[in-house]
C-alpha cells in the first residue's frame, strides 16, 4: 500500500498519469491560480454503446471513498463508483488537429462491462473510442 492512501484505495493501479498528462493538470491548475487543487475524474453516463464516458473537473477537495493518484505533484480524484471502471486506465493528454485535451485509454483494453463493441479497436489511448467521450472505434 502507498503511503498517503486509505485503506481500500488502489491508486496507481487504478488509472496511471501520462508524463504529458501530468505537467497539463500542473499548468491548467497554476493558470486558474489554484495550484494546490486536483482534477476529478468522474462518471457522466453511457453514450452510444461504448460502456461510460468521463467528465473531468478542477476539485479542492477529496470525498468519501475517493481515491487519489499522483504523479510527479500532479492529482487526481476518483469516486469510488467511477473507480470500478477505471481500472488499467490511462488519463492522457492529446493534441492534433481537432483540438486538444486530456483523454481516457485502456491500453490493455477496457475492463469487464465497458466494451465498445468494436473489437481490438477500443483500446487506443490516443482519442476516440471508449472512455475519451467519443464513439469512433477508428
Amino acid at each position: 500500500m502507498e503511503e498517503g492512501l486509505d485503506e481500500g484505495d488502489k491508486g496507481d493501479d487504478m488509472i496511471t498519469i501520462s508524463e504529458v498528462a501530468a505537467g497539463k493538470i500542473k499548468e491548467i491548475l497554476e493558470a486558474e491560480g489554484v495550484p494546490n487543487h486536483a482534477l476529478r475524474v468522474t462518471t457522466a453516463g453511457g453514450g452510444c454503446g461504448c460502456g461510460p464516458s468521463y467528465e473531468i473537473m478542477i476539485d479542492d477537495k477529496t470525498g468519501d471513498g475517493d481515491t487519489v493518484v499522483e504523479k510527479n505533484g500532479a492529482r487526481l480524484f476518483v469516486d469510488a463508483s467511477t473507480a470500478k471502471s477505471l481500472e488499467g486506465a490511462e488519463l492522457g493528454f492529446v493534441s492534433d488537429e481537432r483540438g486538444e485535451g486530456f483523454a481516457i485509454g485502456f491500453p490493455n483494453g477496457a475492463p469487464s462491462g465497458g466494451s465498445c463493441g468494436c473489437g481490438g479497436e477500443e483500446a487506443k489511448p490516443s482519442g476516440g473510442g471508449c472512455g475519451s467521450g467519443g464513439c469512433g472505434c477508428g
